[in-house]
């Protein structure tokens, strides 16, 4: 954009050079015009000296008004471009606001995308937090329900241990009663029979 306007202003210069130069001509070319006449005046100073007078101011008067229209045409061209500069400028800084505006929008957008993919994390964050502490309390309360379990399994294995032995115990005290009865009993009949004592005594002590 800078490069366009260097090269406006650059036409723009050689533009009013070009008319500085067709100006210095027609001055030049007026300033002939002029010698011209004036020598044709002091060539013919006779009666034709009033109309060569006349002649002259009519194309002076030519020339002024030639000159005053390159004048007002030079005034309308640096006009035009000026305007078109001033329409240039004006361009310029709305594209420049519009690009800034998009910027901004865009900037925005991306913010919020930024934003909402972090608060996205954040919940996600919190829901895998909650569920390992939903799954740390689940497994805590199993492993306390396993050692309930164990220690309960162990009371039982403990009572069924005890009654256990005690049904040995008691097992055992019936068969000793047993045995005694049968002893006592085998002693009435061995003495029942007429065994001498002293076999008797040998089979009490057994």
């Amino acid at each position: 954009e800078d490069e366009r306007v260097l090269e406006q202003q650059r036409q723009k210069a050689e533009r009013e050079a070009a008319l500085e130069a067709e100006k210095e001509r027609l001055r030049l070319e007026k300033e002939k015009e002029l010698a011209r006449l004036r020598a044709k005046q002091e060539r013919a100073r006779d009666w034709q000296a009033e109309r060569d007078a006349l002649m002259a101011k009519r194309s002076q008067e030519a020339a002024d008004r030639e000159w005053r229209r390159q004048e007002l045409e030079n005034a309308r061209r640096k006009a035009v471009l000026a305007e078109r500069l001033r329409q240039d400028r004006l361009q310029q800084v709305a594209q420049k606001e519009q690009y800034l505006a998009m910027q901004v929008e865009q900037d925005r957008q991306e913010f919020q995308r930024v934003l909402k993919v972090h608060q996205e994390q954040l919940e996600r964050e919190k829901l895998q937090r909650e569920q390992r502490e939903l799954q740390q309390r689940a497994h805590a309360e199993d492993l306390r329900r396993q050692i309930q379990e164990m220690q309960r399994q162990r009371q039982r294995e403990r009572a069924a241990c005890i009654e256990e032995r005690r049904q040995q115990e008691q097992e055992a005290r019936q068969r000793s009663q047993r045995l005694a009865q049968l002893g006592q009993q085998r002693l009435q009949e061995f003495r029942a029979t007429g065994v001498p004592d002293k076999y008797c005594a040998q089979v009490e002590r057994r």
